[in-house]
Order: structure tokens, then sequence, then C-alpha cells
């Protein structure tokens, strides 16, 4: 049987210079741990009338209704890019999940914007529990413009791993450190540079491929469900974080869904990592 990958986390609508494109963390995770053979659960918090099952093809969905889907713009200041949050989906409540959900061989929580409360981290006991945490470091005023914020380490306890960027630190490199206190493999990611894992109190940094970048939207988030799939295939930390380097590297080369890893490409990072020896 195919293992069951479980994505927590809203739906979202990017608003583009042509209108909106669909994304959010559980969409590109989601479509990821589909490319690479398992079976997808979704639990996730929009408008009804979103096409899930187009977005989410053969995913069995847990849809909690709002009347609005969770909407960001990015716009352009004189200290540079900043995110605004145009609409905001309700909550996700995670108290009373159907069993086979809470026991998914891998959780993935995977919040945008706040909308999985921190008690979900000691809720499932699947095989292997991480989270993408950009979500819950998020705050916003009311025009909606985002900022950091921290959150105490201590509540991400429950994780075998967790994954943000460096740009979800706002230049705290110890935030990073107090984190790996807790949580056994953290990585941060850092866009071309590649990425930083941190594992039994020592911090590695590992190379991202050197790629023509298209679009770098949902590039985290397809290196976290491969970081944490790899992981619970029992692969290696760095080897891990080398092949989530890897086909992330690939996706920024497509513009949208069309980032998601593609047979070959999945193959091809394999075969890379395990010549590697």
């Amino acid at each position: 049987m195919m293992p069951v990958y479980l994505i927590v986390g809203a739906l979202t609508r990017d608003v583009t210079e042509d209108g909106f494109r669909y994304g959010g963390s559980v969409l590109y995770a989601g479509l990821t741990a589909l490319a690479l053979g398992y079976k997808l659960k979704v639990v996730t918090t929009c408008h009804p009338e979103e096409p899930l099952g187009r977005l989410f093809p053969g995913a069995e969905i847990y849809l909690q209704e709002s009347p609005e889907t969770t909407t960001f713009v990015n716009l352009e200041t004189r200290s540079g890019r900043r995110q605004q949050i145009l609409a905001n989906a309700r909550p996700l409540k995670v108290q009373g999940l159907p069993q086979e959900f809470l026991t998914a061989d891998i959780v993935h929580l995977a919040p945008v914007a706040d909308e999985c409360p921190l008690e979900a981290l000691g809720l499932f006991s699947g095989q292997f529990v991480g989270a993408s945490i950009q979500g819950w470091l998020r705050t916003w005023d009311k025009k909606g413009l985002v900022r950091q914020k921290k959150v105490p380490p201590e509540v991400f306890s429950p994780l075998k791993a967790l994954v943000l960027s460096q740009e979800d630190l706002g230049g705290d490199l110890d935030y990073a450190s107090e984190l790996a206190r807790i949580v056994p493999l953290v990585v941060v990611t850092r866009d071309r540079h590649g990425a930083w894992l941190y594992h039994e109190g020592q911090r590695h940094h590992l190379p991202a491929p050197e790629v023509p970048v298209v679009d770098p939207c949902g590039a985290g988030d397809i290196f976290a469900a491969v970081f944490f799939s790899a992981l619970f295939e029992g692969l290696d930390p760095l080897k891990a974080v080398a092949l989530a380097n890897c086909l992330a590297a690939r996706s920024v080369t497509r513009k949208g869904l069309e980032s998601i890893a593609l047979p070959e490409e999945i193959r091809d990072c394999y075969q890379t990592i395990a010549q590697q020896g």
C-alpha cells in the first residue's frame, strides 16, 4: 500500500498582474507528495467553490468551508518587497478529524497565515510529523501588511523536523539555533544559496545547483515535501537536504504549478544523490 502523506494548511489565491493564481504550501507541497508517489490527504480551509478536485487530483480532501479564501499580494516598497493579506480564511479546527488523517504516515503542517492552531503540533500520531512554520511566524496590521513574529521554540517540540526560510527569520539567526535545540532537524532555506541544516549541534551548509530562475514561488514548499518524504524513507539528513535542493532548484525554472517535479527529474535527482556515496 502507498504510504499516506497528510498536508494541513490554507489554500491561497496569490494576486498577479493577470488576476490571481492558486498557491499556498498546502498546494505546492501536496502536489509534490503526489508526484513522489504518496497517497495524499488534505486538510484545508477556503471558499467552498474553489476547484479543489482539479487542484488536488486523486487526493482525499477534508474541507473546512470559509466565506473567503486566503489571498496575498506582494507589494514593492522603498524597503523592499512586502506581503499583504487581502482576505483570510477561517482558522482550521483540527479537533474531530477522521482517525485515518491523524495517523497518516507523514504529517506535514503548513500554515501560511496562522490558520492552524499550535495545539495541532501534538495531535497527530503518524510515523513522521514535520512542519513548514512560516505561517506561525507571520502577523499583520489592520491593512494586512505582514511582518515577522517569534513563537517560543518549545512549542515545536513534538516535531521531528521543521523548515523555514531565511526571510522568515527576519535576520535573527539565533532563533534558528534556538529551534535546533528543541527540534532534531531544522532547515533554513536560502534561495539560490542552498540551505542550512541544523543537526546534532552542528550547522551544515548545502549549496543549491545553479539554474536559471524563472519563478521561485513554491520552491520552499517543494523543498519541504521532498525533505520530509526523504527522511521518512530513511535517507541520511544531509542527503535528504541535497535531494530537496536538487528538486527545488529544478522547480524554479518553470512558472507556477508547472514547477512540480516531473518523473524524470525525480529519477535524476535520486540518482545524483546516490552517486555522491
